[in-house]
C-alpha cells in the first residue's frame, strides 16, 4: 500500500467519522408543561381528574440529551390543593424537584422533524404541605424516587411538543393516617400526566 493510498483511506475514515459525530449532536431542550396528578394519594383515574379540571400541575423541565441515547433532566412542577378541596381543608399543596437520568432514541435525527420516544427514573424531593382544620398534618420534604416516560416530538429544528407520564413515590412511611381526605398511612405516591410545549436549542 502505498503512502497516497493510506492518506486517501486516512482521509475518507475521517471525513466518515466527522459525518457520524455531527449527526449524533448533544443538544438541550426546554419544556413548560401543564398536567394532572391522579391515583395513590390523589385517588381517581386519569380520565376523571382530568375531567374535573383540579388537582392540575405546573411545572417545567429542563435537560440535555448527549450525542447519543443518554440525557439528565431536571423537571420542577407544583400543584395547589393537591388534596382537594373541602370544609376540613385549608392550605396544601405540593411540590416536586427531581433530577434524572434520560434514555431515549431519536428517530429521524436531531434536526427538523421527528420523534425521541424515552424512559426516565430519577430521585429527588417531595415537599408537601397539609393543614386540617387548624392542624398542621404534613409541612416538609422527603426524599422520592420518580419512573415515567414519554415522547418528544419535533416539527422543526427548535420547536415541538412533549408527552409525559411520571410514577412518584416517597422512600418513608407516613406516619399519619386520615382517610377523609384520601390520606393514608404508608408511602405517599401519585401519577402525574402532563403535555408541554418543547424548544430544542
Amino acid at each position: 500500500m502505498t503512502i497516497t493510498k493510506s492518506v486517501k483511506n486516512l482521509g475518507a475514515a475521517v471525513l466518515i467519522c466527522a459525518g457520524v459525530a455531527t449527526e449524533a449532536r448533544a443538544d438541550g431542550f426546554i419544556s413548560p408543561f401543564m398536567g394532572v396528578n391522579f391515583g395513590g394519594d390523589v385517588g381517581g383515574t386519569l380520565n376523571s381528574a382530568a375531567s374535573k379540571g383540579k388537582r392540575a400541575a405546573f411545572g417545567a423541565a429542563v435537560g440535555f440529551m448527549g450525542g447519543g441515547v443518554f440525557g439528565v433532566e431536571l423537571d420542577v412542577a407544583y400543584t395547589n390543593k393537591f388534596y382537594g378541596e373541602g370544609a376540613m381543608l385549608a392550605d396544601n399543596s405540593l411540590l416536586t424537584v427531581m433530577p434524572a437520568l434520560i434514555l431515549g432514541v431519536p428517530v429521524g435525527g436531531q434536526r427538523g422533524l421527528g420523534i425521541r420516544p424515552y424512559a426516565t427514573a430519577g430521585v429527588g424531593m417531595v415537599r408537601r404541605n397539609l393543614k386540617s382544620s387548624g392542624v398542621n398534618l404534613f409541612d416538609g420534604s422527603d426524599l422520592a424516587y420518580e419512573l415515567g416516560g414519554g415522547v418528544m416530538g419535533y416539527f422543526s429544528d427548535h420547536v415541538g411538543l412533549r408527552a409525559d407520564y411520571r410514577y412518584v413515590r416517597n422512600f418513608e412511611v407516613d406516619e399519619v393516617g386520615f382517610t377523609d381526605i384520601d390520606l393514608k398511612q404508608g408511602t405517599f405516591d401519585f401519577s402525574r400526566a402532563a403535555i408541554g410545549l418543547l424548544f430544542r436549542f
